[in-house]
């Protein structure tokens, strides 16, 4: 009886890592052009959080960016030309990603751009 609650309980972590991982992957490789003209501000909301920033035109067009990976510096050690010894170190800054989403006065997305800063 044991091995049934192990493999249940096996089943239902994986059911459950899966969901996770869908998840996870919304906004980041969402198909934003198939969302061109559908996509409302108040999913964007819902679905990605408040922005990072936003602005408005007089027309009431409305662009918000939304921040999805942070700048990582990165170091590592450089060998010189013997085993042992040390050159120094190289230094690697990733760049930050941005997803910028455009919406007409309506509220509906007319146009988004990925953006590295």
């Amino acid at each position: 009886m044991e091995g049934w609650r192990h493999l249940d309980l096996r089943a239902l972590l994986a059911v459950g890592l899966a969901g996770l991982m869908a998840g996870c992957e919304t906004y980041g490789r969402a198909d934003w052009k198939s969302r061109i003209g559908q996509y409302t501000w108040d999913q964007a909301l819902q679905e990605l959080g408040p922005p990072e920033s936003e602005a408005r035109t007089s027309d009431g067009t409305r662009v918000a960016d939304w921040v999805l990976s942070k700048s990582r510096t990165y170091s590592t050690a450089i060998r010189g030309p013997m085993f042992w010894s040390w050159s120094g170190q190289d230094v690697t800054t990733t760049a930050e990603s941005h997803l910028m989403l455009t919406f007409a006065p309506d509220g509906r997305l007319r146009s988004w751009k990925r953006v590295y800063k």
